[in-house]
């Protein structure tokens, strides 16, 4: 009897460990104009391709309340926003106390689905960058039909505009509204981190959009 007790416990160990799935996310677009004047962001100019990327865990997450969203917690030290002119950039370190960068999945809320990047797993508003005082924005509404769970591993995969009701895909500063970079949604991918994908030049994404 002691060495079953001891074989389910180790396969429940086992099951957890298996179903804890590094994931990285990617979200792609369009410089349309940036009033920032300040380098290194303020040499971005008008045409020049976007991508954040950054790694979140299936297993770290905090639903929000009712249960219409939830928050995966990014692994700061990963977050990257890149510009195809060379610019970089990742999140302000240290980062605020008390607050965690969530990608949340929203599942009817209340009738549609879709993804935002915040410092809330319950609503939008974007994450601080190393350039002070600038938030990154993403914010994606879809189709109710678009999402089947909350469950992250349910939503490997790459969202474009099929179903896309609204975005936005921006840098502000002071307050959402006031908004100092605008960019335009391309793409957005969730697959498992080291999975390998076909490689895709700043050229060929922006060519899929022509």
């Amino acid at each position: 009897m002691k060495q079953l007790v001891i074989v389910l416990v180790l396969l429940v160990c086992l099951a957890a460990t298996v179903q804890a799935v590094p994931l990285r996310v990617s979200a792609t677009g369009q410089v349309v104009f940036n009033a920032i004047n300040d380098p290194p962001l303020g040499t971005v100019t008008g045409g020049e391709m976007v991508e954040m990327t950054f790694l979140v865990d299936s297993d770290t997450y905090m639903d929000g309340i009712p249960g219409d969203t939830r928050g995966y917690v990014i692994d700061q030290s990963s977050f990257v926003v890149s510009f195809s002119g060379g610019v970089t950039m990742g999140l302000i370190d240290p980062f605020p106390g008390g607050e965690t960068p969530y990608f949340s999945l929203v599942d009817g809320f209340p009738v549609s689905d879709g993804f935002f990047v915040a410092n809330s797993n319950i609503s939008p508003g974007g994450v601080p960058l190393a350039q002070d005082p600038f938030n990154f924005n993403l914010d994606l509404g879809y189709t109710g039909e678009t999402l089947v769970s909350l469950d992250i591993l349910d939503a490997i995969g790459v969202y474009d505009f099929t179903g896309l009701t609204r975005f936005g895909f921006n840098l502000w500063s002071i307050f959402p509204d006031n908004v100092a970079m605008e960019i335009d949604f391309m793409l957005l991918e969730i697959q498992e981190n080291g999975v390998p994908t076909t490689e895709t030049t700043w050229g060929a994404v922006k060519a899929m959009f022509k």
